[in-house]
Formats: structure tokens, C-alpha cells, sequence
């Protein structure tokens, strides 16, 4: 609903501009001065103009695709390293295996419920601050290094301690990318684009009242909604086509799945697999 109010007011502000575009241009002293112009031929400044603000937002758009991409890469390969080290943890003793379960369970739900809806909504800056998963990624290595001796084998302990590093990397590639937004110059310059086709419209097509009006209107309506397209889905964690959190809620019912399992096959072994409630 939230996107169709705004798509509605670039309608009715599209056609309010080609309104007034076309009371300045058909009246004077606009109309006698765009006169003096009258036979040349701005057919080819018109295409050029067009064709600048086409590729302009052709290059919003690939970075839009690069963005989303690398975020779901990077979504994939965090869920992978939970798992992995998930896998590792239940073969380890209960006094270490038990309380690393705990933790992982403790990050992926800390993903879900607290950095998935402050990356939604553009407050990532958050996650930064403290909120989110931080403390908990950071109370997961703390606890890694600290028993780095008690997983029993060295290519253990460096998986672990490889694995850690790496969600830590991932982390932040993750919180970085939510506040990705395109960068003012590009969007200007597509502005700028877009004002430059106005004006050859309305300088060829001054004599022709009713096509200069439809023509501007339809080039602001797709022109406004095409980089108000691009703007909102900068941020591939929302928008109108946002990347699903499937992979992590996916990986979470698995470490829960191992973690239970765990209990089972080593009674008395406590592990904390209820989600937390998402913090405020």
C-alpha cells in the first residue's frame, strides 16, 4: 500500500508538471521567445539528452544487481559457516559442545529478530552501536579462543577459529551493504538529464500544445518512477523486491534440530534453544 501511495503521488506530480510546463510554454513572453527557435532541429539533442539519462540509470541499476547479489552471498555463506561449525560442535564434549551450540543458536536468532529488521528499515547504524548481534558474534569467538585446546583435534580449532573470523567479516559485508543508497551525484545527474529532455520537448513541440503536454507527462512519469524504482531497492534487504531471510531462519531451525539432538545423546547437557524476545 505503502509504495502504491507513493507511485500515485509521482503520477499526480508528473501530470501537475506537464500542467504547468504547458501554461508557461503556451503563453508569453515564453511562447514568443521559444518562437525565435522555430525550425531548428533539436530531434538529435532530444535523443542524446534521452540517451544520457537511459544509461545514467542503467548504471543505478547494475549497481542495484551487484548490491543484491553480494548481499545474498553473503547470506548464504554466513548460514553455511553456522551449520558447519554446528556439525563440529556436536561432536564435541558437552562442557565445550553444549554452550557453543548455545551461542550459534544465540547469533542466527540475533540475525533474525533484531539485525534483519534494523537493516530493513535503514537503521544498521544500530547494529554498529551495540544492538543486534554484536555481543553475541563477539561472546562466540571469545568463547572459541578460550577453548581452542579442549576441541580435541588442531584442524578442529582452526576451523573454528577460521569459521569465526570469517561470520565476523560476513557480519559487518552484511550490516555495510543495508545502507547502501545510490550516491547523490548519480542521482542528480539523472535529474539533471531528465530536466534537459523537458526542456527540447517543450522547445520542438511549443506550436503543438496537446502532444507537448502528453509528451511531457509520460517522459516525467516513467523517468520520476524508473529512479524512484532504483532508489528504494539500494537497499536489498527492502524495497519492493528484498532478498529473502530464509537461508538464516532455514539454518536456525537446523541448529536448533542438531542442538536438541545433542541433548538427547548427552543427558544433562543444558542448551538455551528458545529464541529471545526482539529487543525494542
Amino acid at each position: 500500500m505503502y509504495y502504491f501511495m507513493i507511485y500515485f503521488i509521482i503520477l499526480l506530480t508528473s501530470i501537475a508538471s506537464a500542467a504547468l510546463i504547458y501554461l508557461i510554454v503556451s503563453r508569453e513572453p515564453t511562447k514568443s521567445c521559444f518562437k525565435n527557435f522555430a525550425g531548428i532541429h533539436a530531434s538529435g539533442v532530444n535523443q542524446a539528452s534521452s540517451a544520457l539519462l537511459v544509461l545514467c540509470i542503467a548504471f543505478l541499476l547494475n549497481d542495484v544487481t551487484q548490491i543484491r547479489q553480494k548481499a545474498n552471498d553473503t547470506l548464504l555463506m554466513e548460514s553455511d559457516i553456522l551449520r558447519t561449525m554446528s556439525r563440529l560442535a556436536a561432536n564435541l564434549p558437552p562442557d565445550v559442545g553444549g554452550p557453543l551450540q548455545g551461542r550459534l543458536i544465540a547469533y542466527s536468532d540475533a540475525i533474525l529478530n533484531e539485525d534483519w529488521p534494523r537493516m530493513q528499515n535503514g537503521t544498521s547504524e544500530d547494529v554498529d552501536a551495540g544492538a543486534g548481534s554484536r555481543d553475541t558474534v563477539i561472546a562466540l569467538s571469545e568463547f572459541v579462543i578460550a577453548n581452542l585446546d579442549k576441541f580435541g583435534h588442531p584442524q578442529i580449532s582452526q576451523q573454528m577459529l577460521s569459521g569465526v573470523g570469517k561470520m565476523r567479516e560476513l557480519r559487518l559485508q552484511r550490516i555495510e551493504l543495508s545502507k547502501k543508497h545510490p550516491t547523490i551525484e548519480k542521482l542528480s545527474l539523472g535529474i539533471f538529464f531528465c530536466i534537459i529532455s523537458v526542456l527540447v520537448l517543450a522547445l520542438t513541440h511549443y506550436d503543438r500544445p496537446k502532444q507537448l503536454l502528453a509528451a511531457t507527462f509520460l517522459f516525467l512519469w516513467l523517468s520520476m518512477s524508473t529512479l524512484y524504482t532504483v532508489f528504494m531497492m539500494h537497499n536489498p534487504y527492502s524495497g519492493l523486491d528484498p532478498i529473502s531471510r530464509a537461508p538464516v531462519a532455514a539454518t536456525t531451525g537446523r541448529l536448533k534440530d542438531i542442538a536438541r539432538k545433542y541433548q538427547i545423546s548427552h543427558p544433562g547437557t543444558v542448551i538455551d534453544i528458545d529464541a529471545p524476545k526482539q529487543r525494542p
